[in-house]
């Protein structure tokens, strides 16, 4: 494994590159050399250069978590708060590819990772919602196709979380 990682990165020692959040995740890495992450519980999904300082990318993120791109390099975000998967457009707009599914609101999307055909999958676990709000009744894992379809792929998780 040693091995393996010196041919990927220039030291096996972990260096802190920045601190200050209270809960970070769904870090992705962008072509220009940054990477992006979220702190869920200041709802901001922050920008880091290596070398540099942590920057505001997006405020009222609406609880985002998981992050991942596209095939046409868009960020694709899941917003738990707002209970959607959104993609961000070239103009830095967000729109809604994922609200509900058979008719239904979706619970809480939270981790998003994209296949190399340009499907988009992405996790639907409950965490912290009233019982009133859970229009599903279950958690999943959803599928939304290069077309844009979205369907559920399973329901047979019991708190889906991570994917790869």
């Amino acid at each position: 494994m040693a091995d393996q990682l010196a041919s990927i990165v220039e030291s096996p020692d972990a260096q802190r590159l920045a601190t200050g959040f209270i809960f970070t995740e769904g870090p992705v890495y962008q072509p220009d050399g940054s990477w992006l992450f979220v702190d869920i519980r200041t709802k901001t999904i922050h920008r880091l250069v290596a070398g540099g300082q942590p920057e505001v990318f997006r405020d009222n993120s609406g609880s985002s978590n998981g992050l991942t791109f596209d095939l046409n390099g868009n960020l694709i975000v899941c917003e738990m708060d707002n209970r959607q998967v959104t993609r961000r457009g070239a103009d830095g707009s967000y729109a809604a590819i994922a609200t509900h599914v058979d008719g239904k609101r979706l619970n809480r999307p939270n981790d998003v990772v994209g296949r190399s055909d340009g499907t988009i999958y992405f996790t639907d676990p409950n965490p912290f919602m009233a019982d009133e709000e859970n229009e599903l009744g279950y958690t999943g894992v959803h599928r939304i196709a290069p077309y844009g379809t979205h369907t559920l792929a399973t329901k047979d998780t019991e708190f889906p979380n991570g994917l790869a």
